[in-house]
């Protein structure tokens, strides 16, 4: 049996209210999430309706990483980006970490899943470099994750590897911006602050990524020594 490629295969959210919402995401072998399909796709998912200028799709009909999001705002919709929320994840080795945290940072983790593992052509880029990060990992983990894992590409060469992380970057901020315009024209009773909230959480994350870049791969370079 070939092994899940995702670092996150199940979602639990325990609400203040005491409501419980479990998430299996269904993960294809290339580690892809597969969202379940709703009746009637909204509109805000359309490919052609807030398409990013760096999207290379042409024949799909609607963005991966929306219908994504989707789903998760059907979950999350009647609840505030300040909740604190128990949120529990399980690994492709089926090993459980919990967290209490505020909504939006919880929110995060879909919003990763969703850039990084729907099919988006741009998020799909950091796919592989994700297999073995750990589930809920701060913005500063997932930074110096991404930096290590472009070091190796680059057999240690800083210079080379803080201008692939620029380079990389460079379009995934296409991606948050185009996602959170997108959930702008969401009516308000089907959603709440928190997924667009984590959206921003998860880009404020990239430009810090951006302007650090050379600090973190310093400070790994030292560590490895």
């Amino acid at each position: 049996m070939i092994p899940a490629q995702n670092w996150y295969q199940k979602l639990t959210v325990q609400f203040a209210d005491g409501t419980v919402e479990v998430l299996f995401l269904d993960m294809s072998l290339s580690g892809r999430h597969r969202p379940r399909p709703v009746r009637l796709p909204a509109q805000w998912t359309r490919l052609g309706f807030e398409k990013c200028s760096c999207c290379p799709l042409t024949m799909e009909d609607y963005c991966p990483a929306a219908m994504s999001l989707e789903e998760t705002l059907l979950t999350v919709r009647a609840h505030q980006s300040f909740e604190v929320v128990t949120a529990t994840a399980m690994d492709a080795e089926q090993r459980t970490t919990s967290v209490q945290w505020p909504l939006q940072q919880v929110g995060a983790a879909f919003v990763q899943i969703a850039v990084f593992c729907s099919g988006c052509p741009v998020g799909g880029r950091f796919r592989p470099m994700l297999r073995d990060l750990r589930v809920f990992a701060t913005g500063r983990e997932l930074s110096k994750h991404l930096v290590y894992k472009h070091l190796l590409q680059h057999r240690g060469d800083a210079a080379a590897s803080a201008q692939a992380v620029t380079a990389a970057l460079e379009p995934l901020h296409a991606v948050f911006t185009g996602l959170f315009k997108r959930l702008q024209n969401v009516p308000k009773e089907a959603t709440q602050d928190a997924i667009p909230n984590s959206i921003v959480v998860m880009h404020s994350m990239t430009m810090l990524l951006g302007i650090h870049v050379d600090k973190l791969i310093a400070e790994i370079m030292a560590e490895l020594r």
